[in-house]
């Protein structure tokens, strides 16, 4: 028996190793991102990610096996989350031939400033349809770069990813088309670049990083009364202790956001929709 079990797993092995080696290997991130290039690469594709889910790419570091696999990876598409910044540079030691792409460059409107309280660097490019749509193609030009061969696949299965996005761009549009209340009082500060698309104001209780103090907090809960705020958004991925002493404040209702769930355009519809609801609630 125990001998049948090892040759089932040298098979399992072996037949995994076999199959990787006739794709394009593709490390990201975050997991909308492997979202992304899985609708773009479809199974040409092996495309691992690095911050699963329930972690915080604020926090993570890569695991040893982790650092062996991308030894033979061909594309790292990174995004601009904080654990980037400490790692990539020994990522790339271990892969000279790693080609890393940075799939911010496209996006300008990096702070998201327009319509949020908060002016610092806001990484979750993601939160906004129109930014994915420009990382797509993205993403496609490096994938035809990487192989060339499997071009039209590429091209296809993007045109069909982008009519995809446009069509939740306009859901979420139909969706918020009758809100009166704007104000998203957030946790941490990730709904940036969806507060721009879709004319929200965001207002954290985060800023650089750090717990909200005690006298913004009371200034913060004083808006939130005059502007008659029923709804405080929290992230899974990080602390919620304010959020409760703010909704305590205001019979809100706490409501869960998480930016980082794996199906892009599913979770960003829930997303909508419990925004909706929570701005809506009388």
């Amino acid at each position: 028996m125990k001998r049948l079990l090892v040759l089932f797993f040298l098979q399992y092995f072996w037949s995994s190793n076999v199959h990787a080696e006739n794709k394009t290997i593709v490390f990201v991130s975050i997991l909308p991102q492997q979202y992304i290039v899985s609708q773009i690469g479809t199974d040409l594709v092996d495309v691992r990610v690095m911050v699963g889910p329930g972690q915080s790419p604020a926090t993570y570091e890569p695991t040893p096996q982790q650092m062996v696999a991308l030894s033979k990876a061909d594309v790292y598409f990174r995004i601009g989350v904080p654990f980037e910044s400490a790692w990539l540079d020994k990522i790339k030691l271990n892969n000279k031939n790693l080609i890393i792409v940075e799939c911010c460059d496209l996006i300008s409107d990096l702070k998201a400033e327009s319509n949020s309280h908060d002016t610092d660097y806001d990484p979750h490019v993601w939160t906004s349809p129109k930014n994915v749509i420009k990382i797509a193609e993205l993403i496609k030009n490096y994938l035809i770069k990487v192989d060339e061969k499997n071009t039209d696949s590429y091209i296809t299965m993007e045109k069909e990813f982008k009519e995809k996005l446009l069509v939740l761009d306009k859901n979420i549009k139909d969706k918020i088309k009758n809100l009166k209340d704007r104000i998203l009082i957030v946790a941490h500060p990730s709904w940036g670049h969806f507060s721009n698309e879709y004319g929200f104001t965001q207002v954290s209780m985060e800023r650089e990083g750090k717990e909200i103090q005690a006298r913004s907090l009371v200034r913060l809960i004083k808006m939130a009364k005059l502007n008659n705020i029923k709804a405080i958004f929290t992230q899974p991925q990080f602390n919620d202790r304010a959020a409760k002493v703010i909704a305590n404040e205001l019979n809100a209702e706490i409501i869960v956001l998480d930016p980082l769930a794996l199906n892009y355009i599913e979770n960003m519809n829930i997303v909508t929709d419990s925004i909706v609801k929570g701005l809506a609630r009388e």
